[in-house]
């Protein structure tokens, strides 16, 4: 195992922590102490793997984390999604929200994330009247709120918990994600852990429209049984028990179809959810089909259904 891979082992452990602890403390001393390195060892190592410094990251995911709220989570005031994101005062985090995105949250709650979005979204007032003149524009061409779902192929699904090993991707979710779903595969496969059930599932951490491509990350996960050591190569993690609410696409949908992807959960956002009795509780999943091409040992990954957990509002 090299030393990089080491390094972004422990790095990485940092990243799950901040996004399961927005609300406390994320100091550097904190981080590095998570990580086992010293502040200035972690500083200069989380730098150079992430591209950005730990306190920027941090600064980051909150921003975005909180900008998703605002949109998703209509019925929480701002103040509890600033103390939910670690923002110690609503005046501060006010300020730091239209610095970072040239709009107030009560504007971007209202529809201002629009501009960044291609889609309206159910719960928004501007995304309201959007619809009614776009219902207006193309009544001619038989109007249909839905585009590209099919809602005979939505499902509400109860998944157990599995344990997962996986290997994590940091960049655009397209064919780069490819060597990643390679490299778990591969790696799986000399080791025996794959048997006659197992799972690949995709997790992206990230809404594509809020984070640059560049900084978005995506665990290509493997499902594990209880007594299999993954070794040394592969993370593991739990992926919790519960509903989700899934979209089974017609036929297995390319890494480079991400653009539809996105138009996919655009409408289980903005449509489905708000008119379900659900809220969606956090990141997605999708599940992911790897077949190997014929006369070839390059394994092809695509995305057979995509998900969100779920619960009563």
């Amino acid at each position: 195992m090299t030393d990089l891979h080491e390094q972004k082992k422990y790095i990485f452990s940092v990243l799950d922590y901040i996004k399961q602890n927005l609300h406390v403390d994320l100091s550097l001393e904190k981080l590095a102490e998570v990580s086992t390195y010293s502040p200035h060892h972690f500083h200069r190592l989380f730098t150079r793997i992430m591209g950005e410094t730990p306190s920027d990251y941090v600064k980051r995911i909150r921003m975005e984390e909180a900008a998703h709220l605002l949109i998703y989570e209509p019925k929480r005031s701002v103040t509890e999604i600033a103390m939910t994101c670690g923002f110690s005062s609503l005046s501060y985090f006010t300020y730091a929200f239209k610095e970072f995105y040239k709009h107030s949250p009560k504007d971007w709650r209202e529809g201002a994330y629009l501009e960044k979005f291609p889609r309206p979204y159910l719960d928004s007032k501007k995304s309201k009247q959007h619809r009614t003149n776009l219902k207006e524009s193309t009544e001619d061409k038989g109007y249909n709120e839905f585009q590209w779902l099919d809602l005979s192929r939505v499902k509400v699904e109860r998944l157990p918990e599995f344990r997962l090993g996986y290997l994590q991707h940091i960049g655009t979710y397209s064919d780069e994600v490819h060597d990643t779903w390679e490299k778990v595969y591969r790696y799986s496969e000399t080791r025996d852990l794959i048997y006659e059930d197992t799972m690949w599932i995709g997790i992206p951490h990230n809404n594509p429209y809020l984070t640059p491509e560049n900084r978005c990350r995506y665990d290509c996960c493997m499902t594990l049984q209880e007594k299999m050591d993954p070794g040394q190569g592969l993370k593991t993690t739990q992926l919790n028990e519960g509903k989700y609410v899934f979209y089974e696409l017609e036929t297995p949908v390319g890494f480079n179809r991400r653009e539809f992807l996105i138009e996919c959960y655009s409408e289980l956002y903005s449509y489905w959810l708000p008119k379900s009795g659900y809220k969606c509780l956090s990141t997605p999943v999708e599940i992911i089909q790897l077949t190997q091409q014929q006369n070839s040992f390059d394994i092809q990954p695509r995305i057979t259904k995509i998900g969100l957990p779920i619960q009563p509002k």
